[in-house]
């Protein structure tokens, strides 16, 4: 997802995050002054990196913060859902796209 965030009267940023970050930044930053963009992207990113990546980048307390202290384990759940939620979606477009070319062009439909 693409979110715009303000930090202060000047600053405003655009970043490329997962959907579930966005809380996080909400929390650091304030609901107001986070825009969220919806757009597709792909990611190979396992659920226990995504966590470490967190760690690293908001630090643990801000994560345990948005998250809870499971160590990650709410989370990893959050991710996989995602994945496999973002897999059926993929499935059904191509599931789709193979039906439109079933039928012949032109052909008409009663």
């Amino acid at each position: 997802m693409e979110a715009v965030v303000r930090r202060d009267a000047f600053t405003t940023i655009h970043v490329y995050v997962p959907p579930y970050e966005t809380n996080i930044l909400r929390n650091l930053f304030g609901r107001e002054n986070v825009t969220v963009f919806e757009r597709a992207t792909k990611t190979t990113i396992t659920p226990k990196q995504e966590y470490d990546r967190l760690c690293a980048k908001y630090g643990h307390e801000v994560v345990a913060k948005v998250f809870g202290e499971d160590d990650g384990d709410r989370l990893m759940e959050i991710v996989e859902g995602l994945m496999n939620e973002k897999a059926t979606v993929q499935e059904l477009q191509v599931g789709k796209a193979n039906e439109g070319q079933l039928e012949p062009k032109g052909a008409k439909k009663r």
